[in-house]
């Protein structure tokens, strides 16, 4: 094949892609499509090429043809280069960074903390700790430990136990005399109202406390905590615990005003009227629900529902067999939780242990207390007894096919049906937030199809008329850090976080 590269004719006797026999030549095209992770995900867009008579194509992507004419370089190219360039930039999730660190939604600094423990200065490992997340008691107990997925010890035997280790630093700081808090700078003389005393809002509320801003945090239930105390089960969370490390984060001067509804206590009009900003950190605290024949019938509850009404009031009174319908941690946490109880429980999956959402080491642990896994099953009906409750499911027999968009192999059914008996079915498939105040309020709130607000990625806020709203997830909050003081009296809340 007689091919032309920048004016100068090659012969060729392999058909190649032109990238490969850029290399061959000696010829340079920028390409990242090879390095560390990013191939993995997309191409790169920088190995373009123009090829006469097609136009710019990728590279990587494109085999030489006989009698192609090649332009590795141009004016328009390096245009092209440069803006892939600030794409990747954009979304840099190389190793300039430890990957520990660029794992961790919190994005805590992780190597330094490390080295501050190792050298017996667990202060100094808290303070870091502390920058971007300030609940390291509860979080060192609970978090799901994306770090330790990445981390590069793996490559020799095994991860650090980065979770304990933050655990470990967080627990000998609360046992001092004198615990560490950050400086505090005087009252700037602006207020900020959150909604939600879970770990979003209460992260919220503790670093604008120590930025100087006057903070009132409005939770509907009788205890701050949030999914922190009425989600997460005794065993994994002790409530005494939480109490101390929420207590810490008040010291800043935030106030919990608990048994507070918003759109029933307070509306969301007064506090935009009365605050120069709010703050909505509800969480996804709504159980959704998957209605099948029979799913409404007594003895059947939502996951979410089972395991609050377990850190309350109890009503809810589990049978001797239990299904539980899902393979995340909720579903770990209601199985466990019903073991606790004495019942024979089940955890119903419609794929396989290999795709379970949950972490593997709760899988491990509810095998070991005695939680049946049933996999490649999915519920079809629920039947009852003579009383209406819930007697047996009917169930799917499922089989994995093709990939769906979550990556995972999707779940098909054979056509085959069994019957088991149970006389209590807990359905814990996904949660969302409960937005019903934003009903009666004059301000609007663009919400996305799940429920949460239709806000800026990086920024997380979002403008309205006459302050800023923000949802923040209970699980990610993003670190609050720097907050100038606001010149104006309304101030947007972009101006603060």
């Amino acid at each position: 094949m007689n091919v032309i590269i920048n004016g100068q004719t090659y012969l060729l006797r392999e058909r190649k892609s032109i990238l490969d026999v850029a290399k061959d030549i000696k010829v340079e095209v920028p390409s990242l499509c090879s390095i560390s992770k990013h191939a993995e995900k997309q191409s790169c867009d920088m190995c373009v090429v123009e090829v006469v008579g097609e136009g710019v194509v990728k590279a990587c992507e494109t085999q030489i043809q006989d009698g192609m004419t090649i332009v590795t370089e141009s004016a328009q190219l390096n245009n092209l280069r440069r803006e892939a360039l600030n794409k990747i930039f954009a979304d840099h999730n190389a190793d300039c960074e430890a990957p520990c660190k660029v794992a961790c939604p919190a994005n805590v600094d992780i190597q330094t903390y490390l080295h501050h423990i190792a050298q017996a200065d667990h202060h100094q490992a808290v303070k870091v700790i502390k920058d971007t997340l300030p609940m390291p008691i509860s979080i060192g107990r609970v978090c799901p430990a994306f770090c330790e997925h990445e981390c590069r010890r793996s490559l020799v035997d095994e991860p650090l136990a980065i979770r304990q280790l933050k655990r470990h630093a967080a627990d000998i700081d609360l046992s001092l005399a004198e615990q560490f808090e950050p400086p505090k700078l005087p009252y700037n003389g602006y207020r900020v109202a959150i909604v939600g005393a879970g770990p979003g809002g209460l992260a919220c509320g503790y670093y604008l406390s120590y930025q100087g801003f006057a903070v009132d945090v409005f939770e509907s239930m009788s205890q701050a905590g949030g999914w922190l105390r009425y989600g997460i089960p005794e065993y994994r969370l002790p409530k005494d615990i939480l109490d101390k490390e929420i207590e810490l984060m008040c010291r800043g001067g935030m106030r919990i005003h608990t048994n507070t509804l918003l759109g029933q206590d307070v509306s969301l009009d007064e506090l935009t009227e009365n605050y120069e900003a709010v703050c909505l950190a509800v969480g996804a605290t709504k159980a959704v629900n998957m209605p099948y024949p029979g799913s409404d019938l007594e003895g059947c509850i939502l996951g979410v529902d089972f395991l609050k009404d377990h850190m309350t009031e109890r009503h809810f009174s589990i049978g001797t067999k239990v299904a539980i319908i899902g393979g995340g941690n909720t579903a770990i946490d209601c199985a466990r939780t019903a073991v606790r109880e004495g019942a024979d429980t089940t955890i119903i999956y419609r794929r396989t242990r290999n795709e379970m959402p949950a972490e593997l080491h709760e899988i491990e642990a509810a095998e070991l207390e005695g939680v049946k896994f049933k996999f490649l099953t999915n519920p079809k009906a629920n039947h009852a007894d003579s009383t209406g409750r819930v007697q047996s499911i009917e169930l799917e027999i499922m089989a994995l096919g093709e990939p769906d968009s979550s990556g995972r192999r999707r779940p098909v059914s054979t056509g085959e049906t069994e019957t088991i008996e149970f006389d209590t079915v807990i359905s814990a498939l996904s949660q969302k937030p409960d937005t019903e105040f934003l009903k009666s309020a004059r301000q609007s709130l663009p919400l996305t199809d799940w429920g949460t607000a239709s806000a800026d990625n990086d920024s997380m806020h979002h403008a309205t008329t006459s302050t800023v709203l923000v949802i923040l997830d209970e699980v990610l909050l993003r670190p609050l850090k720097r907050l100038p003081t606001a010149r104006k009296r309304r101030m947007p809340l972009s101006a603060i976080f």
